[in-house]
């Protein structure tokens, strides 16, 4: 059996995920993987806080301005340093540049989905060149825009298409593409992390997997959340095809904070028998607090999809999604299931559909554990061209 090997790579905004991996069908193997973390952040930095600032070579710096031109430097000098590590990590784990496919996910994204006439390429490629701000409210002068055809059908005998457009803030997709070439890598097709999420449930729920399974999963609409530190990101899928995307900050240190007792909790689990019954009900005790904590935490999340799902609902005369999956770093954290389906009324698993799961070789054995942060890269191995 033939599988295509590649080597593909996600990139957030502190973090990078590179992996060599072999797909065929479904079945997909992760052969290498390797995961790379910035603890440079802009503003945050050790120089900032301790007030150390760029001289401008020959030149005097003048109090005017002042501010920003330091500001300015430092952002820049943060910059390069970014782009340093991150080519030295690369080249430390001997990653061939020059071959990966890549997928981004940034804040800001918007998505937009269009139904147009059958058109050519070059009519299309116009139109959604030089009148594409017809279809935002925003200065689309700011932003990147890229669209992809989803689906081409017939509508009261005539032939039509459905396209996706993706808008990325043009400051984002500049700073992405001046590190790019700094590190020497000139992608000739970049993917969203979101798109990524959006194949990969579409395939693992479509009619060809369900053959036996009949109707079960092959006309659901699924709502996709991917729990991240910083924010976490929801796609929607109409009938297995791309429909809605938005993002939205989550309180990160909290979720950390909180994953991190409840497993210390859970570690303790191995206590004498003598001492059993006293542990087992102060841990009850600890996990309902817990359970209330996330759920307050997830507070903005949980709003921000209800109300998401009532967008929805009012374009599909009342009806709202039939499941929700959970997925991304996050993922884990116990109570989660029972909070978003008792918030929202809606059948809620964490995880891929069916018990689907990659199959890590010895060399990346050690990411396994951690297998739900990784579905926009099992996505981006899906795509075809």
């Amino acid at each position: 059996m033939y599988k295509q090997k590649q080597w593909l790579a996600v990139i957030r905004e502190n973090n990078c995920v590179v992996a060599k991996v072999a797909f065929h069908k479904l079945k997909l193997d992760i052969l290498e993987l390797f995961e790379y973390h910035s603890e440079i952040e802009s503003g945050s930095s050790k120089e900032q806080n301790e007030g150390v600032v760029r001289e401008v070579p020959g030149e005097e710096r003048s109090t005017v301005g002042k501010p920003l031109e330091e500001k300015f430097w430092q952002e820049e000098r943060l910059q390069n340093r970014r782009t340093g590590l991150l080519k030295n990590w690369l080249d430390n784990n001997h990653v061939p540049i020059s071959k990966l496919r890549l997928a981004v996910s940034c804040p800001g994204v918007i998505t937009r989905m269009v139904t147009l006439p059958l058109l050519s390429s070059h009519d299309m490629n116009r139109l959604l060149t030089e009148q594409v701000e017809q279809y935002f409210t925003l200065n689309i002068a700011d932003y990147v825009v890229d669209y992809r055809l989803l689906e081409r059908f017939s509508e009261e005998g005539e032939l039509r298409q459905r396209v996706l457009l993706a808008a990325i803030p043009r400051y984002q997709w500049e700073k992405l593409w001046t590190e790019w070439e700094e590190i020497g890598l000139r992608p000739k097709v970049v993917d969203l992390a979101a798109d990524g999420l959006a194949r990969l449930y579409s395939k693992l729920t479509s009619k060809e997997v369900h053959k036996a399974k009949v109707e079960e999963e092959t006309s659901l609409d699924l709502a996709i959340v991917d729990l991240n530190p910083e924010r976490a990101e929801f796609v929607l899928l109409e009938h297995g095809m791309f429909f809605l995307y938005s993002d939205i900050e989550v309180a990160s240190d909290n979720l950390k904070n909180l994953r991190t007792a409840l497993s210390r909790a859970s570690e303790g689990l191995g206590t004498g028998e003598s001492e059993a019954t006293n542990f087992d009900l102060q841990t009850v005790k600890q996990h309902a607090c817990t359970k209330g904590e996330i759920e307050l935490t997830l507070g903005n999340v949980l709003q921000s999809l209800a109300e998401f799902f009532s967008f929805f609902a009012a374009r599909h005369f009342g009806k709202s999604i039939d499941r929700i999956y959970i997925t991304g770093e996050y993922s884990d954290i116990p109570f989660l299931e029972e909070i978003f389906q008792s918030n929202l009324e809606i059948p809620t698993q964490a995880g891929f559909p069916n018990g689907w799961q990659p199959r890590f070789s010895r060399k990346a054995k050690t990411f396994q554990k951690s297998s739900m942060k990784y579905g926009s890269l099992y996505g981006l191995a899906m795509r075809e061209g």
